[in-house]
Protein backbone atom coordinates (compact mmCIF):
# COMPACT_ATOMS: atom_id res chain seq x y z
CA UNK A 1 0.00 0.00 0.00
CA UNK A 2 1.19 3.39 -1.17
CA UNK A 3 0.55 7.05 0.03
CA UNK A 4 3.37 8.95 -1.18
CA UNK A 5 2.93 7.37 -4.97
CA UNK A 6 4.41 9.91 -6.95
CA UNK A 7 5.73 8.37 -10.20
CA UNK A 8 5.99 4.91 -8.85
CA UNK A 9 9.85 5.01 -9.01
CA UNK A 10 10.36 3.19 -5.54
CA UNK A 11 8.24 0.14 -6.81
CA UNK A 12 10.38 0.04 -10.16
CA UNK A 13 13.61 -0.63 -7.49
CA UNK A 14 11.59 -2.74 -5.09
CA UNK A 15 10.67 -4.92 -8.05
CA UNK A 16 14.13 -5.05 -9.75
CA UNK A 17 15.28 -6.35 -5.84
CA UNK A 18 12.85 -9.53 -6.20
CA UNK A 19 13.88 -10.12 -9.42
CA UNK A 20 17.60 -10.26 -8.37
CA UNK A 21 16.11 -12.70 -5.61
CA UNK A 22 15.10 -15.12 -7.69
CA UNK A 23 18.25 -14.94 -9.99
CA UNK A 24 20.26 -15.26 -7.16
CA UNK A 25 18.54 -17.37 -5.13
CA UNK A 26 16.00 -19.25 -7.09
CA UNK A 27 12.83 -18.25 -5.10
CA UNK A 28 9.36 -17.97 -7.06
CA UNK A 29 8.27 -14.97 -7.81
CA UNK A 30 5.71 -13.80 -5.49
CA UNK A 31 2.21 -11.81 -6.66
CA UNK A 32 2.86 -7.94 -6.22
CA UNK A 33 -0.26 -6.19 -5.62
CA UNK A 34 0.14 -2.31 -4.94
CA UNK A 35 -2.78 -0.53 -3.75
CA UNK A 36 -2.07 3.28 -4.35
CA UNK A 37 -4.01 5.72 -1.87
CA UNK A 38 -4.04 9.45 -3.67
CA UNK A 39 -6.13 12.89 -3.89
CA UNK A 40 -7.63 14.15 -7.27
CA UNK A 41 -6.17 17.09 -5.75
CA UNK A 42 -2.84 15.78 -6.30
CA UNK A 43 -3.10 13.19 -8.86
CA UNK A 44 -4.06 13.55 -12.29
CA UNK A 45 -5.92 10.78 -14.04
CA UNK A 46 -3.67 11.03 -16.86
CA UNK A 47 -0.73 10.73 -14.40
CA UNK A 48 -2.15 8.07 -12.32
CA UNK A 49 -2.88 6.05 -15.52
CA UNK A 50 1.05 6.63 -16.98
CA UNK A 51 2.24 5.62 -13.60
CA UNK A 52 0.51 2.58 -13.72
CA UNK A 53 1.41 1.30 -17.07
CA UNK A 54 4.83 2.48 -16.24
CA UNK A 55 5.01 -0.02 -13.77
CA UNK A 56 2.73 -2.38 -14.69
CA UNK A 57 5.22 -2.98 -17.83
CA UNK A 58 8.02 -2.92 -15.95
CA UNK A 59 6.98 -5.71 -13.90
CA UNK A 60 5.93 -7.68 -16.63
CA UNK A 61 9.86 -7.37 -18.44
CA UNK A 62 10.67 -8.80 -15.18
CA UNK A 63 8.30 -11.51 -15.07
CA UNK A 64 6.44 -11.05 -12.07
CA UNK A 65 2.50 -11.22 -11.21
CA UNK A 66 1.34 -7.74 -10.92
CA UNK A 67 -1.59 -5.69 -10.17
CA UNK A 68 -2.32 -2.56 -9.51
CA UNK A 69 -5.46 -0.64 -7.66
CA UNK A 70 -6.26 3.15 -6.89
CA UNK A 71 -8.43 4.31 -3.91
CA UNK A 72 -9.29 7.91 -3.42
CA UNK A 73 -8.09 9.20 -0.24
CA UNK A 74 -11.04 11.72 -1.04
CA UNK A 75 -14.11 9.32 -0.33
CA UNK A 76 -12.12 6.78 1.55
CA UNK A 77 -14.14 3.85 3.52
CA UNK A 78 -12.74 1.64 6.01
CA UNK A 79 -14.71 -0.72 4.50
CA UNK A 80 -13.33 -1.48 1.52
CA UNK A 81 -9.82 -2.62 2.55
CA UNK A 82 -10.10 -6.27 2.80
CA UNK A 83 -7.58 -8.28 5.67
CA UNK A 84 -5.05 -10.25 4.51
CA UNK A 85 -5.25 -13.92 3.56
CA UNK A 86 -2.51 -16.48 5.54
CA UNK A 87 -0.18 -16.05 2.65
CA UNK A 88 -0.15 -11.94 1.61
CA UNK A 89 2.63 -10.29 3.57
CA UNK A 90 1.79 -6.22 3.51
CA UNK A 91 3.81 -3.69 3.21
CA UNK A 92 3.17 0.33 3.61
CA UNK A 93 4.68 3.12 2.17
CA UNK A 94 3.63 5.93 4.08
CA UNK A 95 4.41 10.09 4.24
CA UNK A 96 4.13 11.10 7.80
CA UNK A 97 3.60 14.90 7.17
CA UNK A 98 0.45 16.83 8.21
CA UNK A 99 -1.95 16.66 5.24
CA UNK A 100 -4.93 18.69 4.24
CA UNK A 101 -5.93 16.05 1.39
CA UNK A 102 -6.32 12.86 3.31
CA UNK A 103 -7.26 11.62 7.30
CA UNK A 104 -4.81 12.27 9.99
CA UNK A 105 -1.95 10.42 10.66
CA UNK A 106 -2.97 8.32 13.60
CA UNK A 107 -6.14 7.74 11.91
CA UNK A 108 -4.16 6.04 9.13
CA UNK A 109 -1.82 3.79 11.52
CA UNK A 110 -4.83 2.72 13.39
CA UNK A 111 -6.21 1.41 10.71
CA UNK A 112 -3.32 0.34 9.06
CA UNK A 113 -2.60 -1.97 12.25
CA UNK A 114 -6.09 -4.00 11.67
CA UNK A 115 -4.35 -5.07 8.53
CA UNK A 116 -1.04 -6.24 10.76
CA UNK A 117 1.30 -4.90 8.28
CA UNK A 118 5.10 -6.88 8.53
CA UNK A 119 6.89 -2.88 7.69
CA UNK A 120 5.66 0.41 7.90
CA UNK A 121 8.16 2.69 5.70
CA UNK A 122 7.60 6.39 6.86
CA UNK A 123 8.94 9.20 5.19
CA UNK A 124 9.54 12.38 6.06
CA UNK A 125 10.48 14.87 3.41
CA UNK A 126 12.42 16.97 6.12
CA UNK A 127 9.69 19.73 6.57
CA UNK A 128 7.02 18.42 8.93
CA UNK A 129 7.49 19.51 12.63
CA UNK A 130 3.91 19.07 13.41
CA UNK A 131 4.89 19.52 17.34
CA UNK A 132 6.27 22.97 17.22
CA UNK A 133 4.19 26.48 16.77
CA UNK A 134 2.42 27.28 13.33
CA UNK A 135 5.12 30.07 12.49
CA UNK A 136 8.16 27.65 13.16
CA UNK A 137 6.17 25.19 11.25
CA UNK A 138 6.03 27.10 8.09
CA UNK A 139 9.34 28.22 8.40
CA UNK A 140 10.41 24.42 8.57
CA UNK A 141 8.53 23.29 5.30
CA UNK A 142 9.59 26.32 3.65
CA UNK A 143 13.58 26.19 4.62
CA UNK A 144 12.99 22.41 3.20
CA UNK A 145 11.70 22.98 0.05
CA UNK A 146 14.36 25.97 -0.03
CA UNK A 147 16.90 23.15 0.52
CA UNK A 148 15.56 20.83 -2.44
CA UNK A 149 15.65 23.90 -4.79
CA UNK A 150 19.07 24.40 -4.02
CA UNK A 151 20.00 20.85 -4.75
CA UNK A 152 18.19 21.12 -8.44
CA UNK A 153 20.08 24.06 -9.20
CA UNK A 154 23.40 22.55 -8.54
CA UNK A 155 22.62 19.75 -10.57
CA UNK A 156 21.96 21.66 -13.44
CA UNK A 157 18.61 20.97 -14.12
CA UNK A 158 16.98 22.35 -16.95
CA UNK A 159 14.65 25.57 -16.61
CA UNK A 160 11.27 23.78 -18.01
CA UNK A 161 11.56 20.98 -15.71
CA UNK A 162 12.35 23.37 -12.46
CA UNK A 163 8.71 25.36 -13.23
CA UNK A 164 7.40 21.75 -13.17
CA UNK A 165 8.60 20.79 -9.99
CA UNK A 166 8.00 23.70 -8.86
CA UNK A 167 4.36 24.22 -9.78
CA UNK A 168 3.48 20.42 -9.53
CA UNK A 169 5.53 19.66 -6.42
CA UNK A 170 6.93 22.34 -3.47
CA UNK A 171 3.60 24.54 -4.40
CA UNK A 172 1.83 22.03 -3.07
CA UNK A 173 3.66 20.58 -0.55
CA UNK A 174 3.66 24.00 1.08
CA UNK A 175 0.14 24.43 0.67
CA UNK A 176 -0.99 20.69 2.25
CA UNK A 177 1.58 21.04 5.07
CA UNK A 178 -0.23 24.53 6.15
CA UNK A 179 -3.35 23.48 5.29
CA UNK A 180 -2.95 20.55 7.32
CA UNK A 181 -1.21 21.57 10.35
CA UNK A 182 -4.17 24.30 10.86
CA UNK A 183 -6.56 20.58 11.06
CA UNK A 184 -4.60 18.91 13.72
CA UNK A 185 -6.35 19.41 17.00
CA UNK A 186 -3.71 18.60 19.40
CA UNK A 187 -0.19 18.96 17.01
CA UNK A 188 2.15 15.92 17.81
CA UNK A 189 5.87 15.10 16.22
CA UNK A 190 5.03 12.06 14.31
CA UNK A 191 7.53 9.61 15.87
CA UNK A 192 5.13 10.11 18.79
CA UNK A 193 2.36 9.63 16.48
CA UNK A 194 3.71 6.11 15.46
CA UNK A 195 4.20 4.85 19.32
CA UNK A 196 0.61 6.58 20.05
CA UNK A 197 -0.48 3.77 17.73
CA UNK A 198 1.73 0.64 18.74
CA UNK A 199 4.29 1.29 16.33
CA UNK A 200 7.93 0.38 17.18
CA UNK A 201 10.94 1.77 14.80
CA UNK A 202 13.42 -0.77 13.43
CA UNK A 203 17.01 0.51 13.31
CA UNK A 204 18.21 0.72 9.49
CA UNK A 205 20.62 -2.05 8.70
CA UNK A 206 24.39 -1.42 7.65
CA UNK A 207 23.69 -3.07 4.40
CA UNK A 208 20.85 0.00 3.81
CA UNK A 209 23.10 2.35 4.53
CA UNK A 210 25.63 0.86 2.55
CA UNK A 211 23.50 0.86 -0.17
CA UNK A 212 22.37 4.49 0.03
CA UNK A 213 26.04 5.36 -0.07
CA UNK A 214 26.65 3.15 -3.40
CA UNK A 215 23.64 4.94 -5.14
CA UNK A 216 24.99 8.34 -4.19
CA UNK A 217 28.06 7.62 -6.06
CA UNK A 218 25.96 7.96 -9.07
CA UNK A 219 25.34 11.25 -9.02
CA UNK A 220 27.82 13.92 -10.58
CA UNK A 221 26.96 16.85 -8.17
CA UNK A 222 29.45 17.11 -4.69
CA UNK A 223 27.15 17.75 -1.50
CA UNK A 224 24.79 15.29 -1.30
CA UNK A 225 25.32 12.93 1.60
CA UNK A 226 23.89 10.38 3.98
CA UNK A 227 23.56 9.98 7.92
CA UNK A 228 21.88 6.99 9.79
CA UNK A 229 20.96 8.93 12.92
CA UNK A 230 18.41 7.85 15.14
CA UNK A 231 15.89 5.03 13.73
CA UNK A 232 16.15 6.51 9.94
CA UNK A 233 17.99 6.98 7.20
CA UNK A 234 18.60 10.95 5.96
CA UNK A 235 19.57 12.52 2.81
CA UNK A 236 21.17 15.51 3.00
CA UNK A 237 21.96 18.36 0.68
CA UNK A 238 24.77 20.28 1.91
CA UNK A 239 23.71 20.71 5.85
CA UNK A 240 20.06 21.00 4.84
CA UNK A 241 18.07 17.58 5.38
CA UNK A 242 15.92 16.41 2.36
CA UNK A 243 14.41 13.13 2.86
CA UNK A 244 14.16 10.99 5.93
CA UNK A 245 13.00 7.09 6.23
CA UNK A 246 12.60 4.98 8.50
CA UNK A 247 10.82 1.28 9.00
CA UNK A 248 8.48 0.47 12.05
CA UNK A 249 6.45 -2.10 13.05
CA UNK A 250 3.56 -2.73 15.30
Amino acid sequence: MDFDLGVGGQWASFLQELAHRRCTGGAALPFVKLTAFVSAASHHPLELRLTRDNISQFAADLGIPFEFNVVSVDAFSPTELISPTGDEVVAVCLPVGCSARSPSLLAILRLMKQLGPKIVVAIDHGGDRADLPFSQHFLNCFQSCMFLLDSLDAAGIDADSACKIEKFLIQPRIEDAVLGRCKVDKPMAWRSVFAAAGFAPVPPSNLAEAQADCLLKWVQVRGFHVEKGGVGLTLYWQRGELVTVSAWRC
